[in-house]
């Protein structure tokens, strides 16, 4: 039974039923009430916090919004902009107003109480902003100097409302001001079932959110990447301040749906989408005879003659096509050599083209999930000048190559990611990208350049979960919140809490979709334990060939077991 129905069975034998406001029938966009403060600078959020606790020492009792501003340390704020910024905060709790709905339906009386500060019309004006219907009637602490937890503002309720207590329901979130308090006045309370305080504002926005999305992939694209779009982008705006010449390059396919919440953030600033990848670069490199430039632009997996060959962009002499080259320790002098002997690509020259129809300029910002730099490293040989890197991760590889004042990077202080990020970066990256083929090769056609892609069907798991993506940022931009930044380690827990311990249904939803790296691969799409029971050598390769190895285990086992624990043991 949900929340909803839950309620409305609790409410069934009472003609009345009173609510809490706050944290019951509407919830705010920050962790805790006096982060509401924080929005307007620390000395603000200093004062106001000094004006209420010496309002309440001089009055004894509960204080009005007035009496709070008029304190001298709160000199020149106006009380309407924290007004306003309560308005502007304050979101429905999803499952509460369905509840009050359908008791409006059923002819019930509705009344809420409330221990608040506030003058009542403004929380009336909040609660109309949140959707409810009109109250029978609301008591709010500030209007009669009285609280709920001295149960002297419920026995205020009955007085005015003429009701008996045993015929009324209240329903709050706190053991001591509701439930309690309502028993001091004898009426029966419920105690409502609240999840956990949020740690910061991006939990509690998304939190409050949740409700009204369809459990799947639109509420995981919102709750887990949501924060991390927003974040990144932010950042990338920042960055971009201090190199106002410079035009910014999302790279295919991996920075796709960032693009995409860039400019629902910043619509008014132009951005480039370049469509290269290290196997769209590669015929150039060995059209030149730049083979170590070949050898970074290959998977790092074991392909046949006849697969690197492919990978190039050229065909393989017969001899050759059988042999196997393992590019994860490669024999440089033997990979060599079989690059010598492959006929020159005829994509080769298309490659430049595009490059240069798309005028690429010294110091260009570059955007890449990132790793190592590979990318930046290759196109700067390429067009033989210096780029500027902005990448959301790196590895122990990008500081051999670039300076931070060259290739800066949003998670993790900048420092190589922990690996955990990595045990999960293929997912992020399937989830980011955008939902075609890899980049292989470049057409000359009148018009400009063609782009041609691998063959891949669409998925509409990703174009959900991407949706959710999209939403978490538009609804952030319009919320009160717009103008804070969210910190990276913030920003990056949902999807790290995500990769180390999934539920089961987490690792059913997204084991199945597969990621292209030098091949395709599944995600972590194990085959049942009891045919494992059967080929024990399957595990081990299937195992294997899964990229988000925490998940594989998740959905081969769905146990409550530590399986990210147990993934970085076998790792060490």
């Amino acid at each position: 039974m949900n929340l909803t129905e839950l309620i409305c069975r609790r409410a069934a034998r009472a003609d009345a039923v009173a609510f809490d406001v706050f944290d019951t029938l509407i919830k705010r966009d920050t962790a805790t009430p006096a982060d509401l403060f924080r929005l307007r600078g620390e000395a603000f959020y200093t004062a106001r916090i000094e004006a209420e606790r010496e309002a309440r020492a001089v009055k004894g009792g509960e204080v009005t919004l007035a009496e709070i501003y008029a304190r001298p340390c709160l000199a020149g704020y106006d009380p309407a902009q924290e007004c306003a910024a309560e308005l502007a905060a304050c979101v429905p709790y999803r499952p509460v107003l369905d509840a009050v709905q359908q008791l409006r339906r059923q002819g019930k009386k509705l009344y809420y109480i409330s221990d608040m500060y506030l003058p009542q019309a403004q929380v009336d004006a909040m609660l109309r902003r949140c959707g409810y219907p009109a109250f029978d009637g609301g008591l709010v602490s500030s209007t009669y100097g009285v609280q709920k937890r001295s149960g002297k503002l419920f026995r205020q309720f009955l007085h005015e409302t003429e009701l008996d207590a045993r015929q009324v329901l209240f329903i709050g979130d706190s053991w001591r001001a509701d439930v309690a308090g309502a028993a001091l006045a004898g009426i029966p309370a419920w105690h409502l079932p609240t999840p956990p305080q949020p740690a910061d504002a991006v939990a509690a926005f998304a939190e409050n959110r949740l409700p009204a999305l369809q459990p799947g992939g639109q509420a995981l694209g919102f709750s887990v990447l949501g924060p991390l779009a927003v974040a990144f982008c932010k950042w990338l705006h920042d960055r971009r301040a201090a190199h106002p010449a410079a035009r910014l390059y999302f790279l295919a396919r991996d920075m796709y749906l960032m693009r995409e919440v860039y400019g629902l953030l910043y619509p008014e600033e132009k951005t480039e989408y370049l469509q290269v990848s290290r196997r769209s670069l590669a015929p150039a490199f060995l059209a030149e005879g730049e083979y170590a430039c070949v050898l970074a632009a290959l998977p790092r997996q074991r392909l046949t003659g006849a697969q690197l060959a492919a990978y190039c962009g050229t065909v393989c002499p017969d001899s050759e096509a059988e042999s196997v080259f393992n590019l994860k320790t490669p024999d440089t002098e033997a990979l060599y050599a079989f690059l010598a002997k492959l006929p020159r690509p005829e994509t080769a020259d298309a490659v430049m083209g595009y490059l240069q129809s798309k005028q690429l300029r010294a110091g260009d910002i570059l955007v890449d999930i990132g790793s190592g730099g590979t990318t930046q490293l290759l196109l700067e040989k390429l067009l033989g000048t210096e780029l500027h890197g902005m990448q959301l991760s790196a590895d122990d590889r990008l500081r051999s190559r670039f300076s931070a004042a060259r290739t800066e990077v949003f998670l993790f202080d900048g420092a190589p990611a922990p690996r955990i990020y990595w045990a999960g970066q293929p997912l992020l990256e399937r989830l980011l990208s955008q939902d075609v083929g890899a980049t292989l090769s470049y057409t000359k056609t009148p018009a400009g350049f063609r782009v041609n892609t691998a063959a891949q069907p669409a998925e509409p798991l990703l174009a959900e979960l991407q949706r959710g993506v999209l939403y978490f940022a538009q609804g952030w931009q319009e919320s009160v919140l717009n103008g804070q930044a969210i910190e990276p380690q913030c920003a990056i827990t949902p999807f790290l809490r995500l990769v180390e311990s999934p539920t089961a249904l987490q690792a059913k939803l997204l084991g199945d979709l597969t990621v292209e790296d030098g091949g395709i691969y599944p995600l972590a799409a194990p085959r049942s334990a009891g045919y494992y029971l059967t080929h024990p050598a399957a595990a081990g390769r299937d195992l294997g060939t899964a990229r988000w190895k925490i998940g594989f285990l998740k959905r081969l086992a769905p146990l409550p077991l530590p399986y990210g624990k147990i993934y970085q043991k076998l790792k060490k």
